[in-house]
């Protein structure tokens, strides 16, 4: 196979949950798929492959590789358009009605976490994830890669100033709270009943000092292993399940009024 090569305005997907999720979203430009298998072998993508209008193409699979840059590439790939950000503006109304939960990341590094958060924050139910347009992991194919394409549902908006973006958030009606370990108070004895924004930091150093004098509160996860902290990402999976779990008491208690 001869390499079309592609442009600087697209990107490559590999892995079948990126492409496939990717296809079902509908949000972004599919200029073609490459396939190293048989398409039976597909499973779900199959069905969504036939009326697709670009082309699909059958390939090796050390073209794949060599066009996917990665051995994770499970037979399948696609040129896209580039990722699909959504204006801050679009995430971040002047007035919120109905509880949100959105997450602040203050400029995370690992593409694996982005990715890991991504997936969690679609999962459950987070409207959209805030990143840092400088020093910090972008939505790139290996961050979607590992978001298994939940990537291509979440809203996902870049803010070069987090403080500003969250001076926004609290005027519009959210309650913001920064992810930190020293925190006497925990995740676990905040009423979310409203509208929230969760704020992670970075591996390294978590949320920098002024981003988090900003915020409403500090939060943590009570912690009672010998390892004293929490992986970015599962930390940010527990808060939005404390939120998700809080959202549903809520609906489940709502009285009956029906025969009123």
């Amino acid at each position: 196979m001869t390499s079309r090569g592609y442009s600087s305005h697209q990107s490559v997907l590999y892995g079948v949950h990126p492409v496939l999720e990717t296809l079902k979203a509908g949000r972004r430009r599919i200029d073609e798929i490459l396939l190293a298998r048989d398409p039976a072998s597909y499973g779900e993508l199959v069905g969504l492959l036939q009326n697709v209008a670009c082309p699909v193409t059958r390939v090796s699979d050390k073209d794949v590789l060599a066009i996917a840059g990665s051995a994770q590439h499970q037979g399948v790939a696609a040129r896209v358009g580039p990722f699909p950000y959504t204006d801050f503006a679009d995430v971040a109304p002047e007035s919120v009605r109905l509880p949100r939960v959105l997450i602040l990341l203050d400029e995370i590094q690992d593409p694996v976490n982005l990715g890991s958060i991504l997936r969690s924050a679609e999962c459950l139910g987070a409207s959209a994830v805030i990143l840092t347009r400088d020093n910090a992991a972008q939505v790139t194919p290996a961050v979607e890669r590992a978001s298994a394409g939940a990537s291509a549902h979440i809203a996902v908006s870049r803010v070069v100033n987090l403080v500003r973006a969250i001076e926004q958030l609290k005027d519009a009606g959210f309650w913001v709270y920064a992810a930190d370990s020293g925190s006497q108070d925990t995740v676990y004895s905040l009423d979310l009943s409203g509208s929230v924004a969760f704020v992670l930091g970075s591996e390294g150093r978590g949320v920098r000092r002024l981003v988090r004098e900003k915020c409403d509160r500090r939060v943590s996860i009570p912690i009672f292993g010998k390892v004293g902290s929490l992986n970015v990402s599962h930390a940010a999976a527990i808060l939005l399940a404390e939120f998700s779990r809080q959202r549903t008491d809520c609906l489940h208690n709502v009285p009956d009024r029906s025969n009123d």
